[in-house]
C-alpha cells in the first residue's frame, strides 16, 4: 500500500515538471515572437500572440470538452467568471510584457511571489485567517522580490538591468492571484473544478480576441507554426498541471513547481544566450522559495516555542 502511494505520488511529480516545463518553453516562444529577444526577426502584437494561443489551445481541447454531458457548462455566477476570465488574460498579458523587457530568469522569479498576492488576497477578500507562518511567508517574499528589484539601486545613482520593467512580472502576478482568488470564490459558491477549468481554457480565446483586433496583424507562415506549438503547450501544461493534483497532495507537489525556474534558465540560455550570474538573482530566489514552501509546509512553530520555553 505504502509503495503505491509514493508511486502515485511520483507520478504526479513528474506530471508538474512536465507542466513547468511546458510554460517554460511557452516563455521562450512568446520572447521571440514579440522581439524581446536579440536573435528575433519579426515581431507579432502580445495581443495577437495571447489571442492564437488560446485559440489553439482550445482547437485542442474540443474533443476532450464534446465528450462531457450539457450541464457541464452551465453556470449561475455569469459574471464572475467573466471577471475570472478577464483577469487571467490581463494577467498573462502583463507576464508576456515582462518577457520582452527582461531576461527570462528574472521574471520567472518575480513571478513566484504570485502564491504571497493570493494569500494576502485571501485574507483581504475571503477573511482567511494568516498565521505567524505566513505573516512570516509574506515578509520573506517581499525581501526576495527586493533583493532581486534592488529598488533602492537607482535613489542612489546606480543603473539596474532589471529597471522599471519590475513592475510587468509583480503586477502580472498580483491580476492573476485575483483571478486564482474569484476560482476560489466560485468553487466555494459550488461550480464543479471541470466547469472552472473548461471555462478558463475555451472562453480565454474570444476574450482576448478584442484586444488583438485593436493591434491585428496577420500571422506569418513562419510565425504560425510556432503559434499553433503555444496552442498545443498551453493545453498539456493545464492538463498535466490538473492530473498532478489528481495523482499528488499539494504539499508534495510544491517543491517541484520551482523546476520551472531552472527550466526557463535552460530555455533563455539555449535559444538566447541568456545565463543569470548576478548573485542577488540567485540569493532572491531562493529566499522566495523559502517563502513558499512555508506556505505549503505546515511548521509547528508554536510547538518548537513550547519546548524552548520548557526547556
Amino acid at each position: 500500500m505504502v509503495k503505491k502511494v509514493l508511486s502515485k505520488d511520483w507520478e504526479g511529480a513528474w506530471w508538474k515538471i512536465f507542466s513547468c516545463a511546458c510554460f517554460a518553453v511557452i516563455n521562450g516562444i512568446v520572447r521571440y515572437l514579440s522581439g524581446g529577444a536579440p536573435t528575433a526577426t519579426t515581431v507579432l502584437p502580445l495581443e495577437v500572440i495571447i489571442f492564437f494561443q488560446n485559440l489553439f489551445g482550445t482547437l485542442f481541447l474540443i474533443p476532450w470538452a464534446l465528450k462531457l454531458p450539457i450541464h457541464t457548462f452551465k453556470t449561475r455566477y455569469v459574471s464572475l467568471q467573466i471577471i475570472r476570465i478577464g483577469t487571467a488574460v490581463l494577467g498573462i498579458y502583463l507576464w508576456y510584457l515582462s518577457l520582452i523587457r527582461m531576461p527570462i530568469a528574472e521574471g520567472v522569479a518575480l513571478s513566484f511571489t504570485g502564491p504571497i498576492f493570493t494569500v494576502i488576497g485571501a485574507w483581504v477578500l475571503l477573511k482567511e485567517r494568516i498565521g505567524a507562518q505566513r505573516f512570516l511567508a509574506i515578509l520573506l517574499s517581499l525581501i526576495g522580490a527586493f533583493v532581486i528589484s534592488r529598488p533602492d539601486i537607482p535613489l542612489t545613482g546606480g543603473t539596474h538591468p532589471i529597471g522599471f520593467a519590475v513592475i510587468f512580472p509583480l503586477s502580472s502576478a498580483l491580476v492573476l492571484a485575483i483571478s486564482k482568488l474569484l476560482t476560489r470564490k466560485l468553487a466555494n459558491l459550488g461550480e464543479s473544478p471541470t466547469l472552472l477549468a473548461l471555462y478558463l481554457l475555451v472562453f480565454m480565446a474570444p476574450v482576448s480576441l478584442i484586444p488583438a483586433l485593436l493591434q491585428w496583424e496577420t500571422p506569418s507562415l513562419t510565425q504560425l507554426p510556432w503559434l499553433i506549438l503555444m496552442g498545443v503547450l498551453a493545453s498539456a501544461a493545464h492538463l498535466s498541471f490538473s492530473k498532478a493534483y489528481q495523482l499528488a497532495e499539494v504539499s508534495f507537489l510544491t517543491p517541484f513547481g520551482f523546476s520551472k525556474f531552472l527550466l526557463s534558465i535552460l530555455v533563455g540560455f539555449v535559444s538566447f544566450a541568456e545565463l543569470p550570474t548576478t548573485v542577488s538573482l540567485w540569493i532572491g530566489m531562493g529566499i522566495i522559495a523559502s517563502s513558499i514552501l512555508l506556505l505549503g509546509y505546515k511548521i509547528p512553530l508554536y510547538s518548537w516555542a513550547n519546548r524552548l520555553r520548557s526547556s
